[in-house]
């Protein structure tokens, strides 16, 4: 006798790996978005941080970090790498400051804007009604 253990009663999904996987997938996105609003204020805040808002420099070539206190938070958060590089034996530092693929933001705001996904008219198929009509019998 066979058990009827041995037999899925859900079969499998492919990728989405189940029930248990598809209902974790959609509590992700109801996390999303119950937060949407807090989501863009965020991108947005990375996408406007600008290198001013982290450093200055003067006409002669000196550079200075400010404060961290003094640096708006959104722009705290687009900084990916900061690195220090001594310069000599003058112990002059010289200071690289790497932020975040701005771009990258800007594509993903634009999408959830819906604004990358607009097909232009050109690109949007044709409907063409054909009507053929047969030799008549007569």
């Amino acid at each position: 006798m066979k058990s009827h253990s041995s037999k899925r009663a859900v079969p499998k999904m492919g990728n989405l790996g189940g029930v248990r996987a598809i209902s974790k997938k959609l509590k992700g996105s109801d996390v999303i978005f119950e937060n949407r609003e807090k989501i863009a204020e965020a991108l947005m805040g990375l996408a406007g941080a600008k290198i001013t808002d982290i450093l200055t420099w003067d006409t002669e070539g000196n550079v200075n970090i400010l404060d961290p206190k003094d640096i708006p938070e959104h722009a705290l958060q687009s900084i990916r790498k900061i690195r220090a590089i001594p310069v000599g034996d003058s112990g002059k530092m010289q200071i690289e400051v790497e932020m975040i693929d701005k771009v990258r933001i800007l594509q993903m705001v634009a999408k959830s804007a819906g604004i990358l996904d607009r097909t232009p008219e050109s690109e949007k198929p044709s409907v063409i009604e054909i009507n053929m009509v047969g030799p008549s019998n007569g």
